[in-house]
């Protein structure tokens, strides 16, 4: 017997993702001093670099994944959610990060704080629009996802993925114009069909294989919909052939997401470039927030470490550049909730063949905006040109509106 969910899963487990088809901020940018910095991971060759983006919905708290310990502004603000001095890991003179963080202090991180737009909006819909397709103020509305323009120039045409999203449903992030992306259901590793019976897989795929081979009197949509299926295929049969996962995640959505993750980055056969990890959890702490975000930040310490663990033992950390960052982040003041309202700028992390420390312009707390926000002090896009051009190399006016330069220094090269 085949319940409703696993013939629903089978479906849609894969989805192909192909879409047809310059704001430069300020900062003043530059690393900080650590007093022992871990030993620097020096990156690949530029034809060999991948990229991991953990995508943090629901607004993280900026302020406490990176915590201004030394500012009493701070304090002031937050009576009910600060996090104490002595607790934090200490990045510098100003900034440390969540007791939570443990791993992540230890193995080393890039820091950018206030990272945002001149233009913020309250609205998780409307900045994940942005985030999603390189769009830092919202007017220009393109047809593809930064993530997607990225695999246009890096990516070969016949290849079955260049980028590849581990969630449910299609990600914005990678729509496309000339090359194949894809959605995949990270609890299937992404095969597909997911039956247990053999048979029944069988002659499901048969079905499948079938319904996608093309037919010259298709319609449009039709046609689009057999080249979906293909692509979905496809992709599954590299993924039967991928290495055995590691031990060591956490069993968690993201550390489900990120053991796949290090498998599909280890593929040198068929072209992967780009993976997104569009996180489960819930960053919208409204209320209970020290406890809810702990719980958070708890996760994601031991889900990068042993990301970082893997893809070392693998003999790929030096080609893996991870980007993590939220739409927005939280309102200074706490709410009388024990919890923090939406915000505007946030904190973005890079990890892997980077300098650890901090890069940017600290948010001032002395000068919030009319909502209680921080004003940003380094645009999305110069946080975007960093992965498009110090990584790969992909000048960032060709992915990015107008001329936005990247943050000198982070990447080891």
């Amino acid at each position: 017997m085949v319940d409703r969910r696993t013939v629903l899963r089978a479906g849609a487990g894969v989805g192909a993702v192909a879409a047809v088809g310059g704001l430069a901020g300020c900062g003043v940018f530059g690393p900080s001093d650590i007093t022992h910095p871990p030993a620097t991971l020096r990156a690949a060759a530029p034809d060999k670099r991948r990229l991991l983006v953990i995508e943090m919905a629901g607004g993280s708290d900026g302020l406490s994944m990176a915590v201004p310990y030394t500012d009493s502004r701070y304090r002031d603000l937050r009576r009910a959610t600060a996090i104490a001095a002595e607790k934090v890991h200490r990045l510098d003179g100003n900034l440390g990060l969540h007791p939570a963080l443990r791993q992540l202090a230890a193995q080393g991180v890039s820091v950018v704080p206030g990272v945002g737009t001149a233009k913020p909006d309250l609205s998780h819909f409307e900045m994940l629009h942005r985030w999603q397709a390189g769009d830092p103020e919202g007017t220009v509305r393109p047809d593809t996802g930064f993530l997607g323009r990225l695999c246009d120039h890096l990516g070969d045409p016949s290849a079955p993925a260049v980028g590849v999203a581990l969630g449910a449903g299609a990600s914005p992030a990678l729509a496309c114009a000339h090359v194949t992306t894809l959605s995949v259901d990270h609890d299937t590793g992404g095969l597909f069909p997911v039956f247990e019976d053999e048979n029944i897989r069988d002659a499901w795929l048969a079905a499948q294989r079938a319904m996608a081979h093309p037919d010259r009197a298709d319609t449009a949509p039709f046609a689009v919909a057999r080249s979906g299926t293909a692509a979905a295929l496809r992709f599954s049969d590299v993924a039967a052939k991928l290495t055995p996962a590691a031990d060591g995640y956490p069993d968690s959505d993201l550390g489900v997401q990120l053991r796949l993750a290090a498998r599909l980055l280890a593929d040198d056969q068929h072209g992967l470039r780009i993976v997104h990890v569009p996180m489960g959890a819930d960053f919208d702490t409204h209320s209970k927030h020290p406890t809810r975000y702990g719980a958070l930040m708890s996760d994601l310490d031991a889900s990068l470490a042993a990301l970082r663990t893997d893809l070392a033992a693998r003999g790929i950390a030096d080609r893996v550049l991870i980007a993590a960052y939220s739409e927005f982040g939280r309102r200074v003041p706490d709410n009388g909730s024990d919890g923090l309202d939406h915000g505007a700028a946030g904190t973005a992390l890079l990890l892997g063949p980077t300098n650890p420390g901090v890069f940017g312009e600290l948010p001032s707390l002395r000068n919030l905006d009319p909502d209680d926000n921080l004003r940003a002090t380094v645009d999305m896009s110069e946080f975007y040109a960093t992965l498009a051009e110090s990584w790969f190399g992909i000048p960032a006016g060709d992915v990015l509106p107008g001329r936005p330069r990247p943050i000198p220094g982070v990447v080891a090269a």
